[in-house]
């Protein structure tokens, strides 16, 4: 973001100009509410972890598909990380969550559909953000352990942290104490979004494998329906299937 444009101060008063200064956002069709990714080229830990064979991020999603195809959306995602530093950030993101249609219908928000956190004080205004909006749910997914547990300020109750696993098939984190896994067997998944279709009619694993891959995409697999577990304080780990 222009260093000159960061010292106007900028009259946040609709949600035009809300979502402007945050850069926008990312449109997760598949899952509830929207989300706020940044470029994985700046994620700390990831871009170590990218390097290493079995890693969850040898093999990151958002390296790939729509994420690489359309070179608009790295555009985005640069905007976005700029804008995180802009002395506003944080009013304007209040503004969208109590203002925006879609996040006040679905009452949940993802931060990172790609990338992760910058550090303690994009943490700290993360949490700023769900302080203000606690009637919105926040899932924040992160492999920077380090800067969570530095973290020295209580986490609201509307804001899950979950800290991922390091390996596919690895044991879940013990540090923390909201947590994520990647498995390859599906009995061991306990996100079923895998076998969700776009009606949120999630499926049975025998009707799955009975399905032609043109049904599988008629049926568009994948959607998190009515399922929030990520986003629920109450569920300490969850594992996501990798297929």
């Amino acid at each position: 973001m222009d260093i000159k444009n960061m010292l106007v101060q900028v009259l946040i008063n609709t949600l035009k100009a809300a979502v402007d200064l945050v850069g926008g956002f990312s449109k997760t069709k598949k899952m509830p509410g929207l989300s706020y990714g940044v470029p994985t080229d700046m994620c700390n830990t990831g871009m170590k972890l990218k390097k290493i064979p079995n890693s969850v991020c040898a093999d990151c999603y958002a390296d790939k598909g729509s994420y690489q195809m359309y070179p608009a959306v790295k555009v985005a995602q640069y905007r976005r990380l700029d804008s995180i530093s802009h002395p506003q950030w944080v009013e304007a993101m209040i503004y969208v969550m109590t203002h925006s249609k879609q996040i006040l219908r679905d009452k949940v928000f993802r931060w990172h559909d790609s990338g992760d956190i910058q550090g303690l004080e994009h943490l700290d205004k993360i949490v700023r953000i769900a302080i203000a909006t606690p009637d919105i749910k926040y899932w924040l997914p992160t492999k920077e352990s380090n800067w969570i547990q530095k973290y020295d300020k209580p986490i609201p109750k509307n804001l899950v942290i979950r800290l991922s696993g390091t390996f596919v098939d690895g044991k879940e984190p013990i540090s923390w104490s909201h947590t994520s896994t990647v498995v390859t067997d599906r009995n061991k998944a306990t996100c079923k979004s895998y076998l969700t279709d776009k009606d949120s009619n999630v499926h049975s694993h025998k009707q799955y494998d009975g399905y032609t891959k043109e049904q599988k995409r008629e049926f568009d697999f994948g959607h998190c329906g009515t399922c929030r577990q990520c986003w629920d304080d109450t569920v300490k780990s969850v594992s996501y299937f990798k297929h």
